[in-house]
């Protein structure tokens, strides 16, 4: 035994496994796991979060290993929980352990650094010297150096010669300077050593009554009294008080809601009976997930806010997750009315600064009840009672760059190996969460009602082979009827087109040849608002031509097809009164989603058009129409859930209407009226929509009779990764026959969308029924060489097939 102790570190950056360092002795108190350090890896140093400590060399190590450099906290930045849970998400979804924990950690909070020239003492002296015997060249340099430290990356070899001079001469030395992207705001307090003797001096005498109950900011201490600052040096001096800095909590802003007056509303008999379910729960060290099956409109977030407070009685802390930035400050609001600042909100439509403020703000304790979208997940809060994610079914939860994890799933796990409950909220449950009530591995709650009393809408099917859409507005005659009536009565409607822009696709008349984007396998959509083209996968933009680039026939571009954008223009046209607002990502994204929503719920929105965005779970109690213009734009999508997407957007839409004392009316044009998602969704029937869809999934063992995996190639160049999924295949194939195992490959197959941002896209399928034989072969294709540019990742349990 040598004595010495190792950290193994996973840095934060795209990089296999986690790597060993050696411990030095003066921080070995304060390397421990979760704690993030600054690390030399290769010819830079980085963060990275230790994740083990252990007392034996890691074996095969025979070069001396590189020692900690720095410990960036003096509290663990991850909980031992949190460090165990991040292990899980880097093994289960086979990611690079340093991204994930990467992904937990605040934004912005990852610190680097950077080696620059600065002057020693004798540097100093020499910079005073007028003239001195240093050439004028050096001069010059130790001048610069003089007045910022100056970074040996990207010096000109002359510059680098002469600073290399000035280092022998001991004028100059190589440092690491920290470089943090996002720095918290700091605050000075003061507080007592011990208890100082009577003191000369009323000013002294007041600071330290003022610090007798403990620290306080220098700020406040100024306004308590007067010249404090001043008696603060003197104390100083003297031993009696010591001077810390400390990053400043605040509180997120939501929407400028307070505190409500009156007190939670009286519960119906059915949430009653679904909060007394989950408050026994609570007392159980290892509860199962529970499943509320609430009806749009049914007061499931009205469970959660009683449950939670049930948590907070208990000395417990709770964590709400949604899918979308869009429902983060309506769902903050409630809690925030309810609870105060106990709540902090984490999502990425804030700025860094501020959401490093809110997670601050958990890390301390100071809030009990995170709200946030995805990342969430990691939120830093201790001794956690409950884990709610509401919309679970929402395929946003899904992670799709990067860490390709799922939110929902990675909450159950942190439920629980927290021994806390985990609520999963839908009117429209995902398969494989129904399916695991069906199994009694997952308990059901329902919740049948609205609390008003209203019953749900009333739905018609229009088919749109009999009743034609007329132009631009795509409103059948008794859509168009509907609309008119619902204005005319003073209420508000939605109108949901899941296709943003103006024109969907641009072509020539004359040769048919569309418009499509230079870099992926898509056609370009039109927005008129910029009267320009857009790719909505890579940002591309360009102007209408006027002139063919293939026949160059000129003025024969037209723009076809029908998005949000001109829908809401004409309709504008059609009713000449009416207040038409507009909900996609064009308009609104981050804090604009929010400025829509509140107009619409101030009434100061008559008709609202939008895609899946209006979906979102809204509370409208103005609308009383929701007209669906074309229910069967996502079920053409090559893609085994598109069915299941369909239904959930047509059932979720359906619910913005008759929330208030009005009934509610929803018309769904289709050219489908027969589809089990049309006509379950239209019937409020998701239990005749699930026996449809597994029966479907049955024969081909998509999930939940199954699990996937997906192997995704790309590269610049098609052939290169032709061939590569090519091999990749047969690497599975034989991997399957060397160890007997159940697994079926699907492909290699050209991805539905075969080219985005110039790489063209290939897929290779596992499908099994055991999860483990699956991770076997998906671990030997991760291992197979693969020469850069091209690359290949893992989609464990793929919500998309794009």
């Amino acid at each position: 035994m040598t004595g010495e102790r190792y950290a193994e570190v996973a840095v934060t950056l795209p990089v296999p496994g986690r790597y060993s360092y050696r411990i030095p002795a003066h921080l070995a108190t304060r390397v421990q796991p979760g704690a993030r350090v600054l690390v030399k890896f290769g010819p830079r140093k980085v963060t990275g979060v230790v994740m083990r400590l252990v007392d034996t060399r890691p074996e095969g190590v025979d070069v001396k290993l590189v020692d900690v450099g720095e410990v960036l906290d003096d509290v663990p930045a991850l909980s031992p929980e949190l460090v165990e849970l991040c292990t899980w998400v880097a093994d289960y979804y086979e990611a690079p352990p340093g991204e994930v924990v990467k992904a937990a950690l605040p934004a912005g909070s990852g610190t680097a650094a950077k080696q620059v020239l600065a002057l020693t003492d004798a540097g100093r002296v020499a910079v005073g010297e007028a003239g001195g015997a240093l050439p004028p060249k050096q001069r010059v340099v130790l001048a610069r150096i003089a007045s910022a430290p100056v970074p040996l990356a990207g010096l000109p070899a002359a510059t680098r010669a002469i600073a290399t001079a000035l280092e022998t001469a001991g004028l100059v030395v190589r440092v690491d300077q920290r470089q943090t992207r996002v720095q918290a705001k700091r605050e000075k307090l003061a507080e007592l050593v011990g208890t100082p003797p009577p003191l000369r001096g009323t000013k002294r005498a007041a600071t330290v009554a003022a610090l007798a109950a403990g620290p306080v900011t220098l700020a406040v201490l100024e306004e308590r009294v007067p010249g404090a600052r001043t008696a603060v040096r003197e104390l100083l001096k003297l031993g009696h008080v010591r001077v810390f800095e400390r990053e400043v909590s605040t509180v997120a802003a939501v929407g400028g809601v307070g505190i409500a007056s009156s007190g939670p509303p009286v519960l119906t008999g059915e949430q009653r009976v679904a909060v007394d379910a989950m408050v026994v729960a609570l007392a159980s060290p290892r509860p199962a997930p529970f499943l509320l099956h609430g009806v749009t409109g049914s007061g499931k977030t009205e469970v959660y806010l009683h449950v939670i407070a049930e948590v907070l009685g208990a000395g417990k802390t709770a964590l709400v997750l949604v899918p979308e930035i869009s429902l983060t400050p309506q769902l903050a609001a409630r809690f925030r009315d309810r609870f105060g600042d106990l709540v902090a909100i984490l999502h990425s439509g804030m700025s860094d600064q501020a959401r490093l403020g809110e997670w601050t703000r958990l890390h301390r304790g100071e809030a009990t009840i995170a709200v946030g979208a995805r990342s969430a997940v990691f939120a830093p809060l201790a001794n956690l009672g409950a884990i709610v994610v509401d919309e679970e079914h929402d395929g946003s939860f899904k992670q799709d760059e990067g860490v390709k994890y799922h939110a929902r799933d990675v909450a159950l796990v942190r439920a629980q190996r927290a021994g806390a409950i985990c609520i999963l909220g839908s009117a429209t449950p995902s398969l494989e969460t129904y399916a695991h009530t069906e199994a009694g591995t997952y308990r059901k709650l329902v919740l049948t009602v609205r609390p008003t009393a209203r019953p749900m809408p009333t739905v018609e099917i229009l088919d749109l082979k009999t009743y034609l859409p007329d132009g631009e507005a795509m409103l059948t005659a008794p859509l168009r009827q509907a609309l008119a009536e619902t204005l005319a009565a003073g209420d508000q409607a939605i109108l949901f087109l899941n296709r943003r822009g103006f024109a969907t696709f641009i072509l020539c008349t004359a040769c048919g040849t569309s418009l499509r984007c230079p870099h992926c396998s898509v056609s370009l959509t039109y927005h008129k608002h910029n009267d320009r083209l857009s790719c909505h996968y890579c940002g591309f933009t360009n102007r209408v031509p006027d002139t063919c680039a293939k026949c160059l026939s000129v003025g024969k571009i037209e723009r076809k097809g029908l998005g949000t954008e001109r829908v809401a223009d004409a309709i504008a046209v059609a009713f000449p009164n009416a207040r038409v607002g507009r909900l996609d990502r064009d308009v609104a994204s981050g804090s604009k989603v929010e400025t829509v929503l509140a107009r619409v719920g101030r009434r100061e929105v008559d008709v609202l058009v939008g895609t899946q965005m209006v979906t979102k779970g809204h509370d409208f109690p103005g609308v009383t129409l929701v007209g669906v213009l074309c229910a069967d734009t996502g079920l053409t999508l090559p893609d085994f859930r598109a069915s299941e997407r369909t239904f959930q957007l047509l059932a979720q839409v359906a619910g913005r209407a008759g929330r208030g004392d009005k009934p509610g009316r929803v018309v769904i044009q289709t050219y489908r009226p027969d589809e089990p998602a049309v006509v379950a969704a239209a019937a409020h029937d998701y239990e005749m929509f699930y026996k449809a869809e597994l029966a479907a999934r049955a024969d081909l063992h998509y999930p939940p009779h199954g699990r996937l995996i997906a192997v995704r190639i790309d590269g610049p160049d098609e052939h290169a990764v032709a061939e590569m999924s090519a091999r990749l295949a047969e690497l599975a194939q034989a991997a399957i026959e060397r160890a007997g195992l159940a697994v079926e490959v699907r492909g290699p197959v050209a991805a539905p969308l075969a080219r985005l941002r110039n790489r063209s896209r290939w897929q290779i399928w596992l499908k099994s029924a055991d999860r483990h034989a699956l991770r076997r072969v998906a671990r030997a294709l991760l291992a197979a060489e693969v020469v850069a540019p091209l690359r290949v990742g893992l989609d464990v349990d793929p919500m998309s097939a794009l």
